[in-house]
């Protein structure tokens, strides 16, 4: 008895199915390392990263342990680059906004330390809303003049999305 494939996926040899996996997966790949902020913008909102491949990719890349060990450990830099005395010899590659990143220190180290935590976050929301403060040059509140507090709210906004430790 011959059997009929029921779609064109079916009738092709494994090997070719296998190919194209491969194909979607590269370009998938390829499409999150172009669009990493947008992505990361987008899971800091909230987005399902169920909803597309892309957004279930980054979601995996933020909240490995690897990358949430190095956003711990450039939040710490970042803290303590802000108490150091300015140096007058060395140009500054960043332009911090010192004073707020000292006056929210506090939940900025209680961030770092929740990221650095074995535990897996309870939602990427908060690892990618950690990202943008790191990253985002422009809008962050660690780089860029915002209204008070606006770093303190999104600290602590990271914080609560990623959950406490257990």
């Amino acid at each position: 008895m011959t059997t009929f494939p029921l779609t064109d996926r079916d009738a092709r040899p494994p090997r070719l199915a296998r190919r194209a996996s491969a194909r979607r997966k590269a370009l998938t790949r390829l499409r999150v390392a172009i669009r990493h902020s947008e992505l990361d913008a987008a899971l800091a909102r909230g987005a399902d990263p169920r909803g597309r491949a892309e957004l279930a990719l980054r979601a995996v890349q933020l909240e490995r342990m690897r990358h949430r060990r190095v956003l711990a450990r450039t939040l710490r830099r970042v803290v303590a680059e802000a108490h150091a005395a300015p140096s007058v010899g060395r140009p500054q590659p960043i332009a911090l906004q010192r004073a707020a990143v000292r006056a929210d220190a506090a939940d900025l180290l209680a961030l770092a330390e929740r990221l650095a935590f074995p535990q897996p976050p309870a939602s990427v929301a908060g690892v990618a809303i950690a990202q943008r403060l790191v990253t985002d040059g422009l809008t962050s509140p660690l780089y860029a003049a915002c209204e008070p507090h606006t770093l303190r709210r999104l600290t602590r906004h990271a914080l609560s999305e990623i959950g406490p430790i257990d």
